[in-house]
């Protein structure tokens, strides 16, 4: 397994990388954060996800974590303050 991610910058290197790859949220089901890490390898069948920080923290441990994944339309970075304030 392969983990990108920009331990310098706080993260804002990677958002062109996630851009191009069309990685706009965690993957990780009903997470909705935007991601800051690429992981890829991790199974037959998934090319590459992306985590929050939260969840990137969560599995980086000795044994790591499971995670269930989803794909859908939501768009982390589209989202604005004011949508998550009326939910």
């Amino acid at each position: 397994m392969r983990v990108i991610r920009d331990n310098e910058m706080g993260g804002i290197l990677m958002i062109p990388l996630l851009v191009d790859w069309r990685i706009r949220r965690c993957n990780v089901a009903g997470c909705r954060e935007k991601p800051n890490t690429i992981i890829g390898g991790a199974g037959e069948g998934i090319a590459v996800f992306g985590l929050c920080e939260g969840h990137y923290q969560q599995g980086n441990v000795e044994g790591g974590t499971h995670y269930d994944l989803e794909w859908n339309d939501f768009d982390a970075f589209g989202k604005v303050e004011s949508d998550t304030a009326t939910r």
